[in-house]
């Protein structure tokens, strides 16, 4: 990963955070999908709900460093929210402190759509 690319909030959450909300989970979550490993980006999130608050999140990526990073940041972002306000500023203004490049923001939007079919099962 060329330091020059990615900002310090990238280069962090792909090397580090990544990890720590990755991976599967047991028990009863919320569960949205988008994207393909074939089509290059591919994102699971996971969300546990409690009082229509998302009280644990997780996520599952294959992606460039910005996708990881993107769904890392989200899943920091969003726990502890109500499941009416998950994305209430779009996911391009959540992560505009990963400086995503324009030709990258559809991979944000595939992030963005598995967050609404984790809504709709809610």
């Amino acid at each position: 990963m060329s330091e020059e690319t990615y900002n310090a909030l990238v280069r962090e959450l792909f090397l580090t955070a990544q990890p720590v909300r990755a991976g599967a989970v047991a028990g009863r979550w919320v569960n949205g999908e988008a994207g393909g490993i074939a089509a290059g980006t591919w994102v699971r999130l996971k969300l546990q709900i409690q009082d229509a608050r998302v009280t644990d999140a997780r996520f599952q990526v294959y992606g460039c460093p910005h996708t990881v990073a993107a769904a890392a940041w989200l899943v920091r972002q969003i726990r502890g929210r109500a499941v009416a306000q998950l994305l209430p500023e779009g996911i391009v203004e959540l992560c505009r402190p990963l400086e995503v490049p324009v030709e990258k923001l559809g991979r944000l939007l595939l992030i963005e759509d598995a967050v609404r079919a984790c809504e709709r099962q809610a």
